[in-house]
């Protein structure tokens, strides 16, 4: 009886010492967390954190815990639909509150945009995305736009019916660190299987080489893609016309805090673009479409980003692309080429 009662005194003790050692920890937390500010005690999860946390989709989970490497894989994704799987590219698009381009002349400034379509072997997976030409034979888009195809097919020089010509094929590269489940490292490269013919209507547009800093908050962003006028039209048709909007570029935490209500926290190296609720924004078909910046240093329009995730369509929440900038060496290393 003697030994049970020393027993129990042990385990108290113990116990005793232990819930005193997290209030400590739990108070020294607290003090550091009030010494920083917002920027510093965002998450910027990464892939394990992100597997590991319970905070996401039923879907996402289904994703993380395949055996199939998506990257490679010419299958659809287990039959998911849209409203299953938001972020998974449509057939149909839009720019939600564009300005539509209707003239050789407003099309000028935009000649390096090319629709980008892929084309699974069985024909059950199909992606419609935008895209940037880098030079008569390098074409940059978002992985997610070439990752389930084994036929992409590139369409320059148009911003109207862009599917109308025969277009060229392209073999796309991706990114070798891009996991579809969270989109991150949503970049690929793609080589036209002959090269293009630069002229009036075809054109390229360079990397911007600026760093995400808080410099570029709240600084207006230009994007663009093809799409129908509404959201009831299937499928992209010889309606579809190039339209241009501007978006503002949102501190990350802003965003962060904007869509953490329906468990999205939108991965490392990735901004935000600033929606109207239906009115304005990025939607279907958008994805892999430039995200286009204009320095006041020297004017000139830029690359900086490439449109990646969206919460819905339309929807109040912000979209995210994927920044320019950790990707330019890669970028350089795959094609042998400068494009800044």
């Amino acid at each position: 009886m003697v030994m049970r009662i020393s027993q129990w005194i042990l385990v108290l003790a113990l116990l005793t010492q232990v819930c005193a050692s997290v209030s400590n920890d739990a108070t020294e937390d607290a003090e550091k967390l009030g010494n920083l500010d917002e920027e510093s005690i965002t998450k910027e999860y990464t892939l394990e954190e992100l597997v590991a946390d319970s905070n996401y989709t039923e879907t996402e989970a289904w994703l993380a815990n395949s055996t199939t490497d998506l990257r490679t894989t010419a299958a659809p994704i287990n039959a998911l639909s849209n409203n299953q799987f938001p972020n998974a590219t449509a057939r149909n698009g839009r720019i939600l509150g564009g300005t539509p381009i209707t003239t050789d002349a407003g099309f000028s400034q935009y000649i390096y945009h090319v629709a980008v379509r892929g084309t699974s072997s069985a024909g059950t997976h199909r992606t419609f995305c935008g895209g940037s030409l880098l030079s008569n034979t390098w074409a940059l888009t978002a992985a997610q736009c070439v990752a389930l195809v084994t036929t992409v097919t590139v369409f320059p020089g148009t911003y109207s019916n862009p599917t109308a010509g025969a277009g060229t094929t392209a073999t796309p590269t991706i990114h070798p660190s891009f996991r579809w489940n969270f989109m991150i490292h949503d970049v690929a490269l793609l080589k036209m299987s002959s090269p293009l013919t630069l002229g009036t209507l075809i054109g390229t547009i360079r990397l911007s080489s600026v760093k995400p800093t808080a410099a570029l908050d709240n600084v207006a962003f230009k994007t663009l893609g093809f799409g129908p006028n509404d959201d009831t039209t299937a499928a992209l048709g010889a309606t579809s016309a190039l339209n241009w909007v501007e978006l503002t570029n949102v501190k990350k935490a802003t965003c962060n805090s904007e869509t953490i209500d329906v468990y999205v926290t939108y991965p490392a190296n990735t901004g935000c673009l600033g929606t109207s609720s239906g009115t304005k924004g990025t939607c279907y078909a958008d994805p892999g479409g430039a995200v286009i910046y204009t320095s006041s240093t020297d004017g000139t329009a830029k690359l900086i980003g490439i449109n990646s995730q969206y919460i819905g369509c339309p929807s109040q929440y912000p979209s995210s692309f994927t920044w320019i900038y950790p990707y330019i060496s890669w970028i350089t290393a795959t094609t042998k080429k400068y494009f800044t």
